[in-house]
């Protein structure tokens, strides 16, 4: 009798765990549909504008988010539901990506401190935005060399908060322009993203580009 309940607590408890991540990837393919359906947007609305090297950025940004995708549900099958997710883990994935499409007139500067972690729901939000800054950078933040350089930083700031930088060497947005008239849809999809996750955000204009500086919550 005992054996008999035991065996099937443990069947319940699979079937929920089971349950638990049918609902999880749910809820993440959905992310990805509607991150991809908004870069199709982009690409619509840029029209003949749009460059080979253009789309391809496009499409890799998309890739990206498919590969964190893969990797969340990976580390949530080995550590459990609950598990913190590190981010510069993640971060670095989106470096490695981006760069290998963006080729030598990109350089990509890591500092990713320890101590960051965010938790798996706010994972894909967190590197869609990134992803997102850092095409915009490419694409946009070019010197007068046609070189980009881009730094790309997280750190723990306290009070449960983790700081993302990314900084670009290019000509930033005019004088008297706020940052959501710079590049319309791009700046929209990074705040419709930051809402998921309660964030903030800065811009922040510097001398040699633009300084975007993100705050979500950490779950280390």
């Amino acid at each position: 009798m005992d054996a008999t309940l035991t065996a099937d607590n443990l069947t319940c408890q699979n079937c929920d765990r089971l349950t638990e991540a049918d609902h999880r990837i749910a809820n993440h393919l959905a992310m990805l549909a509607g991150y991809a359906r908004l870069k199709s947007a982009a690409m619509v609305s840029e029209g003949r504008n749009m460059t080979a090297a253009d789309a391809l950025l496009l499409l890799n940004a998309v890739h990206v988010q498919i590969d964190a995708v893969a990797d969340l549900h990976r580390t949530l099958s080995r550590h459990g539901p609950r598990a913190p997710i590190d981010l510069p883990t993640a971060l670095g994935s989106v470096c490695d990506t981006l760069h290998a499409v963006a080729g030598d007139g990109v350089v990509i500067v890591r500092d990713f401190h320890p101590g960051c972690a965010v938790s798996s729901d706010d994972l894909l939000p967190v590197t869609q935005i990134v992803t997102e800054l850092m095409t915009n950078a490419i694409k946009h933040g070019r010197d007068a060399a046609g070189l980009v350089r881009l730094s790309v930083s997280c750190k723990p700031i306290g009070d449960g908060k983790i700081e993302i930088a990314a900084q670009d060497n290019g000509p930033g947005l005019p004088k008297h322009a706020a940052p959501q008239e710079g590049h319309g849809l791009g700046f929209r999809i990074v705040e419709r993203l930051l809402a998921q996750v309660d964030g903030q955000i800065a811009y922040h204009r510097t001398q040699g580009g633009m300084t975007v500086c993100l705050t979500v919550p950490s779950a280390g």
